[in-house]
């Protein structure tokens, strides 16, 4: 199409979507069901997954109490056999962790600090990351993996739209645009049978700064592992601390 008939199609456009009247508008703005089918098509193929490895290149931005915003970078690699095996490898400019559960205990390994916790765990990495977060306030990294696709994880959604195609690191995607109440977030999901997300990003709204997160998947569905991986070798010097549950912490404070 020439610039000047590209040109013309655009203003056509704004012009039917500016008579359009307020309830159409408002319509285009709710849950597109071709994008909620999506997500959940996505969830239904993570939760299929009995094995999976993912490496992921992330960026957050915090906000300072001056309002001025900073981004930092790392990565999370993340190795799972599903229900109820799961490493998990967190790296950025901030904190250097792993995370490891072998179906009965959880250990979380401050590299750096060379300290680690161990608690008893619930058998699935699902109730796993529910028992964090209530009783220690630690998430799971990637929770999102393990949450897509489990009962009730498309509630809270008040808007969806298909951003149409894209391409993510070579890989062909369909981009996708969601709300809820807090956040605002976008994922691009493979085309193809392997309906794996390739890119999530994430803009709170509660701060008038709206920080971001995002992350780039790299995916391996036939990861070579052993038991071994699993388990927690701490090193001869590493030290053991107790993992303060929220309750007792809030207690004591009183």
């Amino acid at each position: 199409m020439r610039r000047r008939e590209y040109l013309g199609a655009v203003l056509a456009t704004a012009m039917v979507v500016a008579a359009a009247p307020a309830h159409a508008q408002t319509a285009a703005a709710a849950k597109d069901p071709g994008a909620m089918a999506a997500l959940q098509s996505m969830g239904a193929y993570l939760r299929a997954l009995k094995t999976f490895q993912v490496e992921a290149l992330t960026t957050n931005e915090d906000v300072l109490e001056d309002g001025l915003k900073t981004q930092y970078s790392g990565t999370v690699n993340i190795l799972a056999r599903m229900p109820d095996r799961l490493r998990a490898d967190v790296s950025n400019e901030r904190v250097d962790r792993m995370y490891l559960y072998d179906g009965k205990t959880f250990t979380l390994f401050a590299k750096r600090l060379n300290y680690f916790a161990t608690v008893p765990a619930p058998p699935t990495i699902g109730q796993l990351a529910e028992k964090l977060d209530e009783n220690y306030g630690i998430g799971v990294p990637l929770s999102d993996l393990f949450r897509w696709g489990t009962p009730g994880s498309v509630e809270g959604i008040t808007a969806a739209r298909d951003l149409g195609p894209s391409d993510v690191l070579g890989t062909t995607c369909q981009h996708y645009a969601f709300r809820q109440d807090d956040i605002d977030w976008q994922i691009w999901i493979q085309k193809g049978e392997n309906a794996l997300p390739r890119k999530l990003v994430i803009t709170t709204k509660t701060d008038e700064a709206r920080p971001q997160t995002s992350a780039l998947y790299t995916w391996n569905l036939a990861p070579s592992f052993n038991d071994a991986t699993f388990t927690f070798d701490p090193p001869a010097d590493a030290g053991k601390v107790v993992l303060a549950e929220i309750k007792a912490a809030a207690a004591a404070t009183r």
